[in-house]
């Protein structure tokens, strides 16, 4: 996993809980790492512990803290590290969903060994947005945080309903997005 999941799971918790909330996090999750290069890769292992010991610190379940720091790290750590590519990406919530493929191309163009998500993507009745995601971490949870935190990035409430997860036995997430 790149580094800049793990500093976003860093300022999401210091952020809502606290800085000693995250020395505990790093002690549950036996994470020694002193800081988070962006584009250095981490064992996906230390990420899925992270959130597991940020649950367990804040007393909530994993998924609705994965969700939380999902709809967290949209306009927080991604905005402040990869502005140019959010200024790409689109002026509606539509247009930057509709463009997650390229800004993850063009982000991680000169990482090695990126492994981004894939998104696919079909029109809905009404202006909605069915949005595939094909990953082998199946992290549905964050994606679903994601798209309400690009909602919230523009200001707008998005509905967001998961009709397929790979949690349940499918091939792959689907998620339909609804715009205000």
């Amino acid at each position: 996993m790149k580094g800049i999941i793990n500093k976003g799971i860093q300022e999401f918790v210091e952020s809502q809980f606290g800085p000693e909330a995250w020395s505990e996090v790093q002690t549950r999750a036996g994470c020694t790492e002193p800081f988070f290069a962006v584009s250095e890769d981490y064992p996906d292992q230390m990420t899925l512990d992270l959130v597991a010991a940020g649950a367990a610190v804040a007393g909530i379940p994993e998924y609705e803290v994965m969700v939380a720091y999902g709809r967290w790290l949209v306009p927080n750590t991604l905005k402040a590290h990869y502005d140019t590519y959010y200024r790409l990406a689109g002026a509606t919530p539509r247009q930057f969903l509709l463009n997650i493929n390229r800004v993850h191309d063009q982000v991680t163009r000169s990482m090695a060994n990126a492994a981004p998500p894939r998104f696919e993507y079909c029109d809905l009745e009404g202006g909605g947005l069915r949005i595939t995601y094909t990953s082998e971490r199946h992290l549905c949870p964050v994606l679903r945080g994601l798209i309400l935190g690009v909602g919230d990035l523009f200001g707008q409430e998005l509905a967001v309903a998961k009709t397929a997860c790979y949690h349940d036995g499918d091939p792959h997430c689907v998620m339909e997005v609804s715009f205000p």
